[in-house]
């Protein structure tokens, strides 16, 4: 009797390992936000047809839910970039370290999208 239920567990055992899945199941592509922080600080007015530049340095990004409370929030690289992977919704990006808190949004993030956003890094210089 307990030879028979060490073989039956072996045999559930083996299946389970050697199961696999349809290829034709394979996950919905990542969903979420990508994108890039800008400086939008210029010394005195800002030109027209100005366009802000890259803020190259490591930064930290809050993703705000519709509400505007904290969702998540991450790092940039070291050339201002990110991604975070979400679930469909609408969010707000903000940029912790600008002097001068701003979000950019509502972003509405769907399924199986990767949404590209800015981020802006204000220090308050004008």
């Amino acid at each position: 009797m307990k030879l028979l239920g060490l073989i039956l567990l072996l045999a559930v055992a083996l299946a389970t390992v050697n199961s696999c899945t349809d290829s034709w199941n394979a996950p919905d592509p990542m969903t979420g936000i990508t994108g890039q922080v800008y400086s939008i600080a210029t010394p005195g007015p800002t030109p027209v047809g100005w366009v802000a530049p890259p803020l190259e340095k490591v930064t930290t990004i809050l993703v705000l839910d519709s509400e505007c409370n904290l969702f998540i929030q991450t790092l940039t690289d070291e050339k201002g970039k990110f991604t975070v992977g979400l679930e469909p919704g609408t969010y707000y990006v903000r940029v912790k370290e600008s002097m001068i808190p701003a979000e950019t949004g509502p972003h509405d993030v769907k399924a199986g999208e990767m949404l590209s956003v800015r981020a802006h890094y204000d220090n308050g210089m004008r």
